[in-house]
């Protein structure tokens, strides 16, 4: 058999989706409005917590003609139940997944049912109340204002340690704390590490709460089938598939009654990564109104109450040597999940992905975890770009910095002291890492730094001062379907299914179940599909977010698009490949192995006038079977499945940055930022680092400037961007970005996955650069001005003391145990 041509992999072909994009031809949730539509508006609560006591359509002002109005009581029972199952306790090293696999629902779990419209009780500013709907979208908003809510007031839970209090109030009724879940992990032995270690070192970390803000806001427009039992329902969504599987269950529908269609969608990053409530109540009301209902979310709606992310507490403590050796790692994990568990990660993915991936690139084989999941009354906690990851690294790396300064030891040689150097590796965990360069990433980020000499330079004195630092961190991508089983949570899957096919004029066309959201994912997979077909990319159609017409897929999210969804285009694509040399072998009356593919022509290879084009050849498949090699059935087209290695396969970078810190103001800058990764295998480089730079830019967002905050009785104080600060092309420098190649052997082409990696490493690497330049450790983000002229001038928040946290009884015991 004839090879596949490879020289498409690793191109820095430019983006197909472009054209498209730019000029205004994409369409979006918003551009879509059937004729005969009623534009739906939430009612949404005022009181963080509360007992609803009415809802009052008109009693002040009339309700405008036509208007409808639906409470909670309307649709009662409908909303989202994300459920957690048992979780392995420990995990032994080397023990496989099967071992561990969970069953039942986790006893330590405690339920919370999202509403689609709240009945009887709020839980947190924004939570819907009402839907109003009317034909016009703006009568609409005044309809929605003649609605009232009378409340009786119920006392908030806003804070973390207090959640955890003896006599706090408590979120939902029945439950018997403030806790979703409660996880305690050890693998190895810490008491052997303590005696090996000499020194003890302890920090306390806060990653502040922040919003996702993709450039799309959420929405949803669902319209009743022809048929009129079924729905088609778009929604700006990464998942169509798990959005039909869910939504058709709450409305106790069959699934082929429910098409979702996702159209271009303008940004994700997790946030669209989950069914909504939303979309299940637009979906029903179709259904009763038989007419078309869409719901499109304001900026104020999303920044209220569309998924949140980071909120996470942590301690560390480390038993190291004196050379600086990390020996062993205790760690307590706070995070604050918010009012509802989210579908289908439920709350404890946060929670619960930080002990998987803190230890990351160093070798640690001795650690212990404890992860809570706190309900408060605050919006809802879900996947973000990095999901837990972005924290993590910013603890470890902390640490790292921690233990260097109290050891006199330099912060980049005690890193080189505790990577990992040989792979593959298994870590304490279990996971077992393919392949990685951690040690020359961070080699040449030091050095493109010139770390020893701009570490060395005295600042004192200055009002401007400058500091570098780095952050050294793998990314878990691509996680197989044992890997979802392990995790408790509702999607047990972790595969991908392409659909491809070449049309009777020799075009191709890619259908899949994964979403692009700007990614550049369209661009990727052509190319992946041209390269194995060997046809020109520009002849590839890729088809996108629409159950109607794609194989079932869980979407797109974690860093897998390229390495499965590409994988598994691979995989059909040489099925193709192979279909189409057997036809023309017999039609040129040649050995398959006597032909070769290039850009869409099949040639002989000792005679290169003997050929035959895919165009013919696929006239001859699709309209002209009876010249087909007897026995071969007509058609080209070919469906295949990848599923991820077990556990997933390991991307690694490092990042550094250098600062200048304005000493009057506390106000920082940051004048260089480098990157060194590795994701294996590029299929093409400039995607890769238009990723990387999408990635930092809102890393450097959370590091310096994006928080989400609430009064001390839950009103939302950071709901315009007034007040939520994003980062702007001034706050983020041009990028030296540098590649290391270490391809995985688990995976087609020796792909991982890096969708996520660049918003990993921002928040320790500028965290160690500002310490450096005021020469204090900080540890907590965003590292806004009145933050670091406050550490800069010695005051350390009572929340960054280990006492703080350690007098609430909740969290002793973790600690007290050793």
């Amino acid at each position: 058999m004839a090879e596949a041509p490879k020289g498409l992999i690793g191109e820095r072909i430019p983006r197909l989706e472009d054209d498209r994009l730019t000029t205004g031809r994409g369409r979006y949730l918003d551009d879509l409005t059937p004729v005969g539509t009623l534009h739906l508006r939430f009612v949404r609560s005022q009181r963080a917590h509360a007992r609803l006591t009415a809802v009052v359509p008109g009693e002040y002002e009339p309700l405008p003609p036509e208007a409808i109005v639906i409470t909670g009581k309307d649709v009662l029972g409908l909303g989202i139940q994300a459920d957690a199952r048992v979780v392995p306790k420990v995990i032994e090293p080397h023990q496989r997944y099967d071992d561990n696999r969970p069953t039942e629902l986790d006893p330590a779990w405690q339920s919370s049912l999202q509403p689609a419209l709240a009945h009887e009780v709020v839980r947190y500013v924004g939570e819907p109340i009402a839907a109003v709907l009317h034909p016009d979208p703006y009568v609409v908003e005044d309809a929605a204002e003649a609605v009232s809510v009378h409340y009786e007031d119920l006392e908030p839970v806003i804070d973390m340690r207090g959640a955890l209090a003896a006599d706090a109030p408590i979120v939902h009724e029945g439950w018997r704390d403030n806790v979703f879940i409660r996880r305690h992990r050890t693998y190895g032995d810490l008491k052997a590490a303590r005696e090996r270690g000499k020194h003890t070192v302890r920090i306390t970390t806060r990653t502040n709460r922040q919003a996702g803000v993709p450039l799309e806001n959420r929405g949803c427009l669902a319209m009743p089938d022809a048929t009129g039992r079924g729905v088609v329902l778009w929604t700006s969504s990464q998942m169509p598939h798990l959005v039909r599987t869910y939504v058709s269950r709450a409305l106790g529908i069959p699934e082929n009654l429910l098409r979702v269609i996702a159209p271009e969608v303008g940004g994700g990053f997790g946030v669209k990564g989950h069914v909504f409530p939303d979309e299940v109540l637009v979906s029903e009301l179709a259904r009763r109104l038989q007419r078309p209902v869409k719901w499109t979310e304001d900026r104020v709606e999303h920044l209220l109450s569309s998924i949140h992310a980071r909120d996470h507490a942590h301690r560390l403590e480390a038993f190291v040597d004196d050379d600086g050796r990390v020996h062993g790692i205790r760690a307590q994990i706070v995070v604050d999940a918010g009012a509802y568990s989210v579908f289908p990660w439920t709350a404890g993915s946060d929670s619960g992905m930080v002990p998987k991936v803190m230890i990351g690139p160093y070798d640690i084989q001795d650690v212990e975890f404890e992860d809570i999941a706190i309900a408060t009354n605050k919006s809802p906690l879900g996947t973000y770009r990095g999901v837990g990851r972005p924290s993590a690294t910013f603890s470890i790396e902390r640490l790292m910095d921690t233990v260097a300064e109290q050891l006199g030891l330099d912060a980049v040689e005690v890193r080189r002291r505790n990577l990992i150097t040989e792979f593959p590796y298994r870590a304490a965990n279990g996971l077992l890492y393919d392949s990685g360069s951690y040690l020359d990433t961070l080699n040449k980020v030091s050095e493109e730094l010139d770390w020893e000499v701009a570490r060395a330079t005295d600042q004192g004195g200055q009002r401007y001062r400058r500091g570098v630092g780095v952050s050294v961190f793998n990314e878990q991508t691509a996680h197989g379907t044992p890997d979802f089983e392990v995790r408790g949570t509702p999607i047990e899957t972790g595969y991908q299914g392409m659909r491809v096919e070449i049309n009777p004029d020799g075009t191709s066309v890619i259908f899949m179940g994964l979403q692009s959201h700007g990614q550049g994912l369209e661009t990727t997979l052509a190319q992946v599909m041209a390269s194995e077909l060997g046809v020109l990319p520009s002849t590839v159609k890729v088809v996108h977010g629409d159950t109607g017409n794609s194989p079932y897929s869980v979407g797109t999210w974690g860093s897998r698009g390229a390495v499965l969804g590409g994988g598994a285009v691979a995989r059909a694509a040489r099925e193709l490949r192979a279909k189409v040399l057997k036809i023309a072998a017999f039609r040129l009356d040649v050995a398959e192995d006597d032909l070769e593919i290039e850009r869409g022509v099949v040639r002989v290879k000792k005679n290169p006038s003997q050929l035959r084009t895919i165009a013919q050849i696929a006239e001859i498949a699709i309209r002209r079977a009876a010249k087909m090699p007897p026995g071969l059935a007509p058609g080209l087209d070919a469906l295949a499945y990848v599923d991820g290695p077990d556990r997933g396969t390991f991307s690694n970078a490092c990042h550094g940055a250098q600062v200048v810190l304005d000493t009057w103001t506390g106000r920082v800058r940051i004048e260089r930022y480098v990157v060194a990764e590795d994701c294996g295998t590029m299929l093409n480089p400039t995607i890769v680092e238009g990723q990387v730079q999408g990635g930092v830019a809102q890393g450097i967002g959370n590091a310096l400037l994006e928080e989400f905050n609430y009064s001390d009785d839950g009103q939302p104080m950071s709901a315009t961007f007034m007040d939520y600060l994003m980062p702007t092309a001034t706050d983020v420098p041009a990028l030296e970005i540098h590649h290391f190649d270490s391809p995985s052997p688990w995976t087609e082409n020796g792909v991982k996955g890096m969708g996520e990696a660049g918003a990993i490493g921002p928040l320790a690497a500028v965290a160690a650069a500002v310490s450096h330049a005021v020469g204090a450790q900080l540890y907590e983000t965003p590292m806004q001005m009145e933050r670091v002229f406050a550490i800069q001038e010695g005051d350390v928040p009572e929340h960054l003391t280990w006492e703080y946290w350690h007098e609430c009884p909740r969290l002793r015991g973790f600690w007290d145990d050793f």
